[in-house]
């Protein structure tokens, strides 16, 4: 009987652990137009300037930039505001809060607009994709770029993964 419950406990416990360890947003593309969403209207200009500044701040170092949130400081699906601009607001959601993540602010303006020279079908995937809409993505990131294997990236545990961005209206008209 005692055993029974030990063992009930225990998985009660460990099931706990799992949730916490669950993402609070998933990091497919969504776009603000599917049903449930708000569509943001935000222009489309506004989108590309936020993405160029977010990638030109990221050069600005010779190794790239890092955005960086962790399990520490940005606790409980935290969300940074990136850069705004116009009618557009970048955000950057930590949707797993167990995760020391950290992008090149470049890979984060490769998500919002396909990079740079894009071809249609790399802007149709990013967020610019979802036109005046806005919306979320996991980040898109570049696994070859050295960076995400320096000694200091590895020592601090940090991963490319368990970040999202959005692109929502600023509130500026």
């Amino acid at each position: 009987m005692y055993f029974s419950r030990f063992i009930t406990l225990t998985a009660a416990i460990l099931a706990g652990h799992a949730v916490t360890a669950q993402l609070c947003e998933s990091p497919t593309k969504l776009c603000y137009n599917a049903p449930g969403s708000t569509p943001q209207d935000v222009d489309i200009e506004d989108i590309q300037f936020v993405a160029s500044y977010l990638r030109s701040y990221g050069a600005q170092t010779r190794a790239g930039r890092q955005f960086v949130m962790t399990a520490a400081t940005a606790p409980d699906c935290a969300e940074w505001s990136l850069y705004s601009h116009g009618t557009v607001l970048a955000t950057a959601r930590h949707i797993n809060s167990t995760a020391n993540s950290s992008v090149l602010f470049a890979d984060i303006a490769n998500t919002i607009d396909g990079g740079v020279g894009a071809t249609n079908a790399q802007k149709a995937n990013a967020l610019i994709g979802c036109g005046t809409d806005g919306g979320s993505l996991g980040v898109v990131y570049n696994a070859s770029n050295a960076q995400y294997n320096t000694a200091a990236y590895l020592a601090n545990g940090y991963t490319p993964s368990g970040l999202i961005v959005k692109i929502v209206w600023s509130g500026v008209a």
